[in-house]
């Protein structure tokens, strides 16, 4: 942005400011997409830790997610035995359907979100 001084005539520039904040996204689309994938090249059951790290996505993101949006497309199992030794609460998800397509999912995930 160019701005001219009153008093001299001469131009002065501002630079704006870089937010921190301007590359993330709310839009919870990509993420699904990328917890999709991951999901449906593994074979059997998976913790929700090793699904955030090989997505890069938050642990509690990752359950949210699942939680909210992937619900009808997923099995999760809380193994009782193992919150009863440690009082931690562990999650296992898996897809139901391994041949389902992932864009269908996603376009069903986009009408529930705009609906």
């Amino acid at each position: 942005m160019k701005l001219v001084c009153p008093h001299c005539n001469k131009e002065i520039v501002i630079k704006k400011k870089k937010n921190k904040f301007s590359n993330r996204t709310r839009d919870p689309i990509s993420k699904i997409k990328k917890i999709l994938i991951m999901l449906k090249s593994q074979n059997e059951w998976v913790w929700i830790r090793r699904i955030a790290k090989q997505t890069k996505i938050k642990p509690y993101s990752v359950s949210y997610l699942i939680e909210k949006y992937l619900f009808p497309y997923v099995e999760i199992l809380e193994p009782l035995d193992v919150y009863e030794a440690t009082g931690i609460k562990m999650k296992m998800i898996r897809l139901k359907n391994k041949e389902i397509d992932i864009n269908k999912i996603i376009e069903d995930i986009k009408l529930r979100i705009n609906s």
